[in-house]
């Protein structure tokens, strides 16, 4: 009972809105890009809705930018050790993705096909938006991660010092790799 007492007191003393679903208002986007790691999942939904499944906005920022880019960084210098953020974000057209610095952004199934989509990853990340048909896609790597993404018509990927774009579907495909490494079909 001793040695079991602390860990209870010490569960209780963490942050309860770390643990609770919390829904965070924010202005029409067009894209979203994440900052800093984090699980992030698009799903369809009649409008546009953020909630944080774990985590806090006492921890997280979402701020607007002008060109109607959500930008979401995950953890600001208070952060608690292994924090889990976890965000579900519903909208119901595609929007273009970004990762800086590491996470994970998936697509889930049930959007229609789209004419452009957009994905980017900086420093670290994956990105999964394979349950999109998209007409056009551009896909950019820098500095490692990996893209994953289904092109109809055509795929313009780039990759820098290492990363790895898949695709699937039968696009034209337009590549530059420098400095390392790939862009293949799934």
């Amino acid at each position: 009972m001793r040695i079991l007492l602390p860990f209870v007191v010490g569960l209780l003393s963490l942050p309860a809105q770390v643990h609770a679903a919390e829904n965070v208002p924010v202005a029409p986007f067009r894209s979203i890009e994440l900052v800093g790691g984090g699980d992030v999942d698009i799903v369809p939904g009649p409008v546009q809705r953020v909630t944080l499944l774990g985590g806090s906005t006492a921890y997280t920022r979402f701020s607007m930018k002008r060109d109607g880019k959500l930008r979401i960084e995950a953890c600001n210098a208070g952060c608690p050790r292994n924090y889990p953020l976890h965000i579900r974000i519903e909208t119901p057209t595609m929007p273009d993705v970004a990762i800086q610095g590491g996470g994970r952004i998936i697509a889930a199934r049930g959007y229609g096909p789209v004419s452009d989509l957009a994905a980017a990853v900086s420093a670290g990340g994956t990105i999964d938006v394979r349950a999109v048909d998209a007409a056009e896609v551009s896909a950019a790597v820098n500095a490692g991660g990996d893209i994953y993404v289904r092109a109809r018509n055509t795929l313009n990927a780039a990759v820098n010092a290492g990363g790895d774009i898949h695709y699937s579907g039968n696009p034209q495909v337009s590549m530059a790799v420098a400095n390392g490494g790939n862009v293949s079909r799934d």
